[in-house]
């Protein structure tokens, strides 16, 4: 079981050459939790790669798919609000919403964030894998 973020989802289906421990974890037995915020930060990230013409539309379609395929567990934020609140001091609202999850389920959070996994260290564990934004 585990909370995954959004860098660790896209770098898992985008990143090449595959980190096979990365693709192990998201493919592995589909024990993996998120924030709702997941499924819109995603599709935020598709539509900054779609209009940088990194991406076509016809892969971020795939993608979009993809994403809904994927076995996961979605949480709502209500329940996490104060928790996020707590860590502005150190974590962005967003950023905030996927270690509180961490958290409250005691699971490691998977992210290939580097300043996200600096700063969620010293509060959950954390898997930083290569592939993402901001690696450390």
């Amino acid at each position: 079981m585990i909370v995954v973020d959004t860098s660790a989802v896209l770098a898992a289906l985008f990143a090449r050459p595959v980190d096979p421990h990365l693709h192990a974890r998201i493919a592995g037995d589909g024990d993996l939790h998120a924030p709702h915020l997941l499924d819109i930060e995603f599709l935020h990230a598709l539509r900054r790669l779609v209009g940088s013409r990194t991406l076509s539309l016809d892969r971020a379609d795939d993608a979009r798919r993809d994403l809904a395929d994927l076995t996961l567990v979605r949480y709502p934020h209500h329940p996490l609000a104060a928790r996020i609140w707590e860590l502005r001091g150190s974590l962005t609202a967003s950023d905030a919403a996927f270690v509180a999850l961490a958290e409250a389920l005691g699971v490691p959070l998977v992210t290939c964030d580097g300043r996200l996994a600096r700063a969620a260290r010293r509060l959950v564990q954390v898997e930083l894998h290569g592939g993402g934004p901001r690696h450390a």
